[in-house]
């Protein structure tokens, strides 16, 4: 009989090896010591807390040696974002966004290890630095430093290069749309780029949901909390700002031109009682006002910056510079988008109080 014993040592190391295999992936316990923070959830990909560093980067040498130019520009320009769907509760859910670098200085990740180097991470807003549900002990994953920051992947990225913000939470239970407002931030030096707004879906929205949702840009909110809630508005006179509010929530503010000093806009408690997309004055120069709202009989209403319809715009430009001034005959004027989309929040019976 011929012995093999390296053949039979071998098909004993692979059985060993296959054993460590099978025992790692089915044993939470032991992904977790391996891995880091890991949390077991109902579906969804667990993704290992760990930093990426592009292999064409490595070498004897530390990217933490780098020389910045003597005149810094922060800049970066957010290019894709990518989410799981079909969310329901109990999922863990990963979020991509990827950033091109378009400063002319190296970034580095918190987790870079790197002393005295330009850190950036993304930071909520919307209240600034507000505590992220996702990102609390309870939701986060990976990828959240604290519930206010999520780190960059890479360790470090150049000038033109793109990178990858990341993190995975776990869904809460039941049915919502949870409207997050990030921004990026140089940690120490400040916010950079613009805010930007991500809608989480978890289980079935409503319809209530989805159409109230849509109108929050001013604050960090979750659809259901909105249901039910009485649509009114408020015009501040000294600060020249129209609130969109649910309630006592506010979630949307836009500048207007209310009356001058010789013809103010009055103060009091109203309702809407009439919309016209268009309403023409009935008085020479017969100004054009789109998106009308009429809250008071005695002329006094919301509307569109005011043009003619015979001098090609000029008119509506010279409006549109008062913007935030004082300069109408007593009417609350919007920017135009402003005024339009308002025009589908509101319904005839929406309550607006206008004081100083």
């Amino acid at each position: 009989m011929i012995r093999r014993p390296i053949l039979t040592i071998a098909i004993a190391s692979f059985l060993v090896s296959l054993s460590l295999f099978v025992g790692i992936v089915t044993n939470s316990n032991v992904q977790a010591s391996l891995f880091g923070n890991v949390t077991t959830a109902s579906r969804g990909f667990i993704m290992p807390a760990m930093i990426h560093v592009d292999v064409a980067k490595s070498g004897d040498w530390s990217y933490c040696d780098y020389e910045a130019p003597e005149e810094v520009d922060y800049q970066v320009d957010m290019l894709t974002e990518t989410m799981d769907t079909d969310l329901i509760g109990g999922d863990v859910f990963y979020v991509d966004f990827t950033f091109e670098n378009t400063g002319n200085t190296r970034l580095f990740s918190s987790d870079s290890e790197c002393d005295d180097v330009p850190v950036i991470n993304l930071g909520t807003q919307m209240d600034q630095d507000r505590q992220s549900l996702f990102g609390d002990s309870d939701h986060s994953i990976s990828g959240w430093l604290s519930a206010d920051r999520i780190k960059m992947q890479e360790a470090y990225v150049d000038p033109g290069e793109e990178f990858h913000i990341s993190f995975q939470s776990l869904a809460p239970e039941g049915d919502n749309i949870y409207r997050e407002f990030f921004q990026p931030v140089i940690e120490d030096y400040g916010w950079i780029d613009e805010v930007f707004a991500l809608d989480i879906e978890v289980g079935t929205a409503t319809e209530e949901m989805k159409d109230n949702i849509q109108y929050v840009t001013r604050t960090a909110i979750d659809a259901a909390s909105l249901s039910g809630l009485e649509k009114n508005l408020e015009v501040d006179l000294s600060e020249q700002i129209l609130y969109a509010k649910f309630g006592d929530i506010a979630v949307w503010e836009m500048q207007t031109s209310t009356g001058a000093w010789d013809t103010p806009t009055p103060p009091g408690s109203y309702t809407i009682f009439q919309k016209q997309e268009l309403r023409i004055g009935g008085e020479y120069p017969h100004y054009r006002m789109p998106w009308w709202q009429y809250w008071d009989a005695r002329g006094y209403g919301i509307h569109g910056l005011p043009y003619l319809g015979t001098d090609g715009g000029a008119f509506w430009q010279e409006a549109n510079d008062h913007i935030g001034i004082p300069v109408s005959h007593g009417c609350v004027r919007t920017l135009p988008e402003d005024a339009e989309t308002l025009y589908y929040f509101t319904e005839i019976g929406t309550p607006i109080v206008i004081h100083n």
